[in-house]
């Protein structure tokens, strides 16, 4: 990217972000309609303890995937293999491999499992790189969300 990074404050920053956030909402949300889906995406509420839906932006990527989040590293191991053992429904699905960790470190210190789809050169900070980073969000999210539907009785319940 050819722009200088630039520091904000802290109310700078917070209103961007919320503008980001605002202006992804106010895109989606009338797509999401005229699909007859919910204005609202999945993402934590899927029934299924520790199994979430995740949008993630910051300076350098956006990621659209699935997050196991739980202390218990049997439960999230358990988890995670079943979704190695749909990978190749999984990624048909994404239409994309994805990347797949069963240990990532969030920015909080958070330790979870993830698997995720990423674009490169978007930044949270500048609305330049708005659009792509919304336009990779709603499609993919969309294909998630479509994959979670159809399986969520098999991670709910198994095989």
């Amino acid at each position: 990217m050819n722009y200088i990074w630039h520091m904000f404050s802290k109310e700078e920053a917070k209103q961007l972000r919320e503008e980001f956030w605002d202006r992804f909402k106010s895109m989606s949300a009338p797509r999401r309609a005229r699909k007859k889906l919910p204005g609202k995406w999945v993402l934590s509420q899927t029934g299924i303890k520790a199994l979430n839906l995740r949008f993630h932006v910051d300076r350098k990527v956006a990621q659209v995937g699935i997050d196991l989040e739980t202390r218990n590293m049997d439960k999230r191991i358990e988890l995670y293999e079943k979704l190695e053992s749909v990978k190749k429904l999984l990624e048909e699905a994404m239409e994309s491999p994805l990347i797949w960790e069963l240990e990532y470190n969030r920015e909080n210190g958070k330790s979870v499992s993830r698997i995720y789809l990423q674009l490169e050169d978007v930044d949270i900070y500048n609305r330049e790189t708005w659009a792509a980073a919304h336009q990779f969000m709603y499609e993919n999210m969309m294909k998630l969300e479509t994959f979670y539907h159809e399986y969520k009785d098999f991670f709910k319940y198994g095989p």
